[in-house]
C-alpha cells in the first residue's frame, strides 16, 4: 500500500485559520478512500484533523524541516503533500527541497522546487509575468544588501511586499521616508526578498480560484470580488462571488490570463490563486500575486459553490484528471471539469477583535481579521442583510447614529469612510441614513458606485425590509453547484424568501446541531470539532444530523459531514424557522460555545423541552456569577468575598469594602471579555470610564495571587459525573485558560486534593441536575474554590479527548440517545502540553490578563513534562529528562534560559512549573537551588516570581538517576 505524507497548517494564526483544517482534513479523508495509509504531521490538538478517524498515523509535532526528516526515516512514505497547509506548510517543504535529505523530487504532490520558487518568490513571479506579456506592478526588487540610492526612486505612496510570506506579512503602505524605512525594516524580519510596488490602491480587486490537473486541464472554480479597493487586505475586505461589476469582456480576459500564468509557472495537479487588479478608470489589468496552493479563498469558494476543491485538488495531485473525475455534490455524471454555476449571491464579512489589543483599528495590506461569515441570497440585499445578522448575530441593522450631535457626527462619518477600519461598512450605512449622496462616499471609500446603490436601497427601504422579513414566509433553496440544471440530491441548504422550497424532506429522525458561528478569540475550531464529531456519530446511529452554521472556514460546514446543512445565521428568528420546517426531535446547543447557548437564554417558547443536556434555569444559574455564587454559599463550598453591582455608584462602594487585588466579572461571556484585576483605585477608575452607560452589572470578587488554577472537563448524566479530567495551569490563577500553557495529567496536587475537588463539583452537578458536557475552572490555595461553570463543552475538549484517548462527544451523544459507553482505562505513560499562540507579529500584546488572546494552540508530548516543555519551545539539547516513581521530595533547578524566543517570553510570563523529577534520597546532595529568585521578579504579571522551574538531570555527571515512567 502506498504511503502519503500529508503536512497541515499547525495552529491557527492571524492570516491562516482553519480554512487550511478544512482543506487538509477533505485531503486525508480522500486518501483513505483511494486505499492509501496517511501519515499526518500537524501540531493543533483543536482541529478535526488531528483526530484518530482523520489519518491511519498522526504526528502531533511541531511542523518544521528537522520532524518531517524525523518521520520520513521512521514511516518511509512513497510521497508528500504539502500544498493543504497553508504558508506554514510549503514553508517547510521548502526548506525541506534546499537540505541534503535525498526524497524524489517527483514525489512531492502538487509542487516542485522551481514552480514553488517562480510563484513564491516575487522577483521570479514579476519576471515571468513581463515575458508572457503580462502587466505587474511596476515594482523595485531589493535584499538585505540594498542601496539607500534606491529611496531617490521611489515615487510616494508605494506599497512594499515581502517574499514566501501568508497574510500580508511584514507589507505595509509607505507615504512618506520616515514610514519608508520602517516598513522596510519590519519586512526584512520576515523574509530576505522585498518588492517594492508602485502604488495601485484604489484599484478593483479580484481573485480566481482555478484547479489543474496533471494533463494541463484547467477550470476556473469561481471569480471572487473584493468590495473594498486595492489597499486591503483580501482576507479583511468584505468579498462577494459571483463578481457583480466585471463586464463578460474582462471575465473572460483574466480568465485566459490565469490560463497562461499557471502553465508558466509549471503547476501540476492541484489548486492555486491568482490576484488581479484592474484600473476602474481605464480597464488596465494588473497581477498581484499568486498561491501555488489550495488558499484562504479555496475554503469560501468551496463552500459558495458547492464544489469539493481540496478533495478534487488532492486526486488531481495523485494523478488523476478533472475530465476523468466526478463531483460528488451532483452525485450525476456531471464531470469534475465542469465549472460550477450559482444561481444566488455570496457574500463573505471579516470579522476583526481589535477591542482585545487596544490597536488601532486601521486596515491595510497586513492580514488582521480573526475569522469571517458567509452569507448566502436570492439577490444583493438579502445576501447583504443576512451578513450583517451573522455578523452582529443580532437581527438588527447597526447604526451609531442615536445620541449623537448631527454635525459632529457627520464629520465623524466622512473621516471613518476615508480611512479604512473595521466598521467602515456601518458607517457606510449611517451615511446614507444622513442623506450622504453615492457619489461622495465613492470619493471617500473607491467602492464601486454598484454596490453603493444597491446599500443605499436597502437604508432607503429600511423599515419595508424588516416588515418585508417578517412577514413573508421563509423557504429553503438549494446549492447543487449547477444553478438546479440538473438533478442533486444534496442536502446543502439556505433560507431565502423567493421561489419555491427545495427542502428534501426524510422519514428519519431528526437532531439539530446548532455551530459556533464565526470564529474570534475565545471561540474558535475546538467547537467545529466538538459537532463535527457529533454530526458524524448521529449519522452513524441512523438518525438525520442538521447543522446550521455560517462560518465558511470550518469542517462542520462541508456538504458531507452532516445530512443536512443549513447555511444561515445563529439568531432566533432563523433557528426557530428551521425548527418549525425541519422538526428535530432533539437541539444541541452544548457543542458550540457561548452562542448556542445565547438561543437557549434569549427564547421562550415551546422547543425548550427539546434541547438536549441542558435547560435555561441551569444556563441561567451557571453564566450569572452572582447566581452560581449564591448555590455555592448555600451548599456551604468555599467562595471568595464578593458583591454584585448594579451601577457605578456600588462598583466603587463595593471596590473599598474588599481589599485590593479585586477581580470583576461581566456575566454570560467568552474568552474572559471585560474581566479585569484591579490593584489599585487608578485602576478602578479606568475601567469605568470604559462605561458610557450609569447602569453595569458586574460582579466582584476578592483576588487570590499565587494560586494554582485547573480545568476540570466532565460527562454528567442526571447529576452523576460519569468521566473527568482535571487538567492543570503551568500559568498561576488571574491568566485565561485560553491563554495559559497547560499539562495534562495533573503533577502539582495530591490524590486526596483531586477527589476533593471531584467531591465539591459532584455536589454542584447534583444540586443543579447537569446533564452533558461540562467544564469548571478551579482555583486552588490551601483551599479549593470554584470560579464558574461553563454548562458546555470547553475549549480543551479536542485536547483531552486525543490525551486521554477518551472519546468524549461520542460518549455525550451515546448517553443522551439511550446507549451505554464502554471505555476500558488504559495506562498513560505521556504528559500533554498545551501551548497558547499570540499574534505578537500583527498586533502590539501587553501582559497577560484574564482576556484572552491568544489565536490557537500547539500540543507537545513527552515522557516526561521537561521533554514537553523542550518540544514546544524547540529547544535543542542533548540532555535527558526522566522520572524515578517514588516521590521524596520536590528538586527543583532554578536557571534562567537565554536564547529562548516564546511567546511566553514575549510577553513577559515566568512559568511556574513544578516538575515531576525526583531522585534518591542517597543523591540528593549533588542537586543544588539557585538563590538568585529575585533578579527576575515581576511584580505587574499574575504569576509567580520563578522565570522556569526545570530540573535538569544530566545537568552535574557526578550522579546517575533510575528512569522509570510514571503510571497515571
Amino acid at each position: 500500500m502506498n504511503k502519503i505524507l500529508v503536512i497541515g497548517a499547525g495552529p491557527i494564526i492571524v492570516g491562516q485559520a482553519c480554512e487550511f483544517d478544512y482543506s487538509g482534513t477533505q485531503a486525508c479523508k480522500t486518501l483513505k478512500e483511494e486505499k492509501y495509509n496517511v501519515v499526518l504531521l500537524n501540531s493543533n490538538p483543536a482541529t478535526i484533523m488531528t483526530d484518530y478517524e482523520i489519518a491511519d498515523s498522526i504526528y502531533i509535532e511541531q511542523i518544521n524541516k528537522d520532524n518531517l526528516i524525523k518521520i520520513i526515516l521512521l514511516e518511509k512514505p512513497n510521497f508528500i503533500l504539502p500544498t493543504m497547509g497553508g504558508q506554514t506548510a510549503l514553508n517547510c517543504i521548502y526548506e525541506f527541497m534546499n537540505s541534503d535529505f535525498y526524497f524524489p523530487k517527483n514525489n512531492i504532490l502538487g509542487i516542485n522546487k522551481k514552480t514553488l520558487i517562480n510563484a513564491e518568490s516575487r522577483n521570479s513571479f514579476y519576471n515571468l509575468i513581463k515575458k508572457i506579456g503580462f502587466k505587474c506592478p511596476d515594482s523595485t526588487i531589493i535584499n538585505n544588501n540594498y542601496n539607500n540610492e534606491i529611496f531617490y526612486k521611489i515615487e510616494f505612496p508605494c506599497i512594499i511586499r515581502p517574499s514566501f510570506t501568508l497574510g500580508g506579512l511584514g507589507s505595509g503602505i509607505a507615504y512618506n521616508k520616515k514610514n519608508f524605512f520602517l516598513i522596510i525594516k519590519n519586512a526584512f524580519s520576515f523574509s530576505n526578498e522585498i518588492t517594492i510596488d508602485k502604488s495601485i490602491i484604489g484599484w478593483k480587486e479580484y481573485e480566481l480560484e482555478l484547479l489543474i490537473d496533471n494533463y494541463c486541464n484547467i477550470i476556473v472554480i469561481c471569480c471572487i470580488e473584493n468590495l473594498d479597493p486595492v489597499g486591503i487586505h483580501t482576507g479583511d475586505s468584505i468579498t462577494i462571488t459571483p463578481s457583480q461589476t466585471l463586464s463578460d469582456k474582462e471575465y473572460q480576459n483574466i480568465r485566459d490570463c490565469s490560463f497562461v500564468i499557471l502553465k508558466t509557472v509549471g503547476l501540476r495537479g492541484g489548486g492555486a490563486n491568482i490576484q488581479f487588479a484592474i484600473n476602474p478608470a481605464n480597464g488596465d489589468v494588473i497581477i498581484i500575486e499568486m498561491n501555488p496552493r489550495i488558499s484562504r479563498s479555496s475554503a469560501l469558494a468551496s463552500k459558495a459553490t458547492g464544489y469539493p476543491i481540496a478533495k478534487i485538488s488532492t486526486k488531481l495531485s495523485i494523478g488523476y484528471s478533472l475530465i476523468n473525475l466526478l463531483n460528488d455534490i451532483t452525485c450525476s455524471n456531471l464531470p469534475a471539469s465542469f465549472e460550477p454555476s450559482i444561481d444566488y449571491i455570496v457574500l463573505k464579512f471579516p470579522k476583526f477583535n481589535f477591542e482585545k489589543f487596544n490597536n488601532i483599528n486601521y486596515l491595510n495590506t497586513v492580514m488582521k481579521s480573526i475569522g469571517e461569515i458567509m452569507s448566502l441570497g436570492s439577490s444583493f440585499q438579502e445576501s447583504f442583510i443576512k451578513a450583517i445578522y451573522s455578523i452582529t448575530e443580532t437581527e438588527i441593522i447597526p447604526s451609531f447614529i442615536k445620541g449623537k450631535y448631527y454635525n459632529n457626527y457627520k464629520f465623524k462619518i466622512i473621516n471613518k469612510i476615508l480611512i479604512p477600519n473595521s466598521k467602515r461598512i456601518f458607517y457606510i450605512l449611517d451615511a446614507f441614513r444622513l442623506n450622504f449622496n453615492i457619489k461622495l462616499i465613492f470619493i471617500l471609500s473607491k467602492i464601486d458606485p454598484w454596490f453603493l446603490y444597491y446599500i443605499k436601497e436597502i437604508i432607503d427601504y429600511e423599515k419595508k425590509f424588516y416588515y418585508f422579513k417578517n412577514t413573508k414566509k421563509i423557504i429553503f433553496k438549494q446549492i447543487d453547484s449547477c444553478s438546479n440544471e440538473f438533478v442533486s440530491p444534496t442536502s446543502y441548504l439556505y433560507s431565502s424568501n423567493y421561489f419555491i422550497n427545495e427542502i428534501r424532506f426524510t422519514i428519519n429522525k431528526k437532531i439539530l446541531i446548532l455551530g459556533s458561528g464565526f470564529n474570534r478569540i475565545g471561540q474558535s475550531i475546538e467547537f467545529d470539532y466538538c459537532c463535527t464529531k457529533a454530526a458524524k456519530l448521529i449519522k452513524k446511529i441512523g438518525f438525520d444530523s442538521i447543522i446550521i452554521n455560517c462560518n465558511p472556514e470550518t469542517v462542520s460546514t462541508d456538504y458531507d459531514v452532516s445530512s443536512q446543512l443549513i447555511f444561515d445565521p445563529i439568531t432566533n428568528n432563523y433557528l426557530n424557522n428551521l425548527i418549525n420546517n425541519f422538526k428535530p426531535i432533539l437541539i444541541i446547543c452544548q457543542l458550540g460555545g457561548q452562542l448556542p447557548l445565547n438561543y437557549l437564554r434569549f427564547n421562550n417558547n415551546k422547543n425548550n423541552n427539546k434541547i438536549l443536556g441542558i435547560n435555561k434555569i441551569n444556563n441561567n444559574i451557571c453564566g450569572s456569577k452572582n447566581k452560581f455564587n449564591k448555590l455555592l454559599k448555600k451548599i456551604k463550598i468555599n467562595i471568595f468575598k464578593n458583591f454584585f453591582s448594579k451601577n457605578i455608584n456600588d462598583l466603587i462602594f463595593f471596590s473599598n469594602i474588599i481589599k485590593k487585588p479585586i477581580i470583576l466579572r461581566p456575566s454570560y461571556i467568552i474568552g474572559g471579555s471585560n474581566i479585569n484585576i484591579i490593584l489599585n483605585n487608578f485602576e478602578l477608575i479606568k475601567y469605568i470610564n470604559n462605561f458610557k452607560k450609569k447602569n453595569i452589572f458586574i460582579f466582584l470578587e476578592k483576588f487570590l495571587i499565587n494560586a494554582k488554577e485547573f480545568d476540570l472537563d466532565l460527562l454528567v448524566e442526571k447529576g452523576k459525573i460519569i468521566k473527568s479530567f482535571i487538567i492543570e495551569h503551568i500559568e498561576n490563577a488571574g491568566i485565561h485558560s485560553g491563554d495559559s500553557m497547560m499539562i495534562y495529567p495533573t503533577f502539582s496536587i495530591n490524590k486526596f486534593t483531586k477527589k476533593k475537588i471531584i467531591f465539591y463539583i459532584s455536589l454542584i452537578c447534583y444540586k443543579l441536575k447537569i446533564n452533558g458536557l461540562i467544564n469548571f475552572q478551579i482555583c486552588f490555595k490551601k483551599k479549593i474554590y470554584i470560579i464558574e461553570c461553563n454548562p458546555r463543552s470547553s475549549r480543551t475538549i479536542p485536547f483531552i479527548s486525543k490525551s486521554s484517548k477518551f472519546p468524549m462527544i461520542y460518549n455525550y451523544i451515546s448517553i443522551f440517545l439511550g446507549y451505554n459507553i464502554y471505555y476500558k482505562e488504559k495506562i498513560n505513560n505521556f504528559y500533554y502540553l498545551k501551548e497558547s499562540i499570540l499574534p505578537t507579529n500583527k498586533f502590539k500584546i501587553g501582559l497577560l490578563s484574564p482576556e484572552m488572546k491568544s489565536t490557537g494552540e500547539t500540543m507537545s508530548i513527552g515522557l516526561t513534562i521537561q521533554e514537553c516543555f523542550k518540544k514546544s519551545q524547540n529547544i535543542k539539547s542533548e540532555k535527558v529528562f526522566i522520572n524515578t516513581k517514588k516521590i521524596f521530595k520536590y528538586i527543583k533547578y532554578l536557571k534562567t534560559i537565554k536564547n529562548i524566543k516564546t511567546n511566553s517570553f514575549l510577553k513577559k510570563i515566568f512559568f511556574d512549573l513544578h516538575i515531576c523529577s525526583y531522585v534518591s534520597k542517597k543523591k540528593k546532595k549533588t542537586c543544588f537551588l539557585s538563590d538568585k529568585i529575585l533578579n527576575i521578579c515581576n511584580n505587574y504579571t499574575y504569576s509567580t516570581n520563578l522565570m522556569i522551574k526545570l530540573f535538569l538531570s544530566s545537568f552535574n555527571k557526578n550522579y546517575s538517576i533510575i528512569r522509570k515512567i510514571n503510571n497515571i
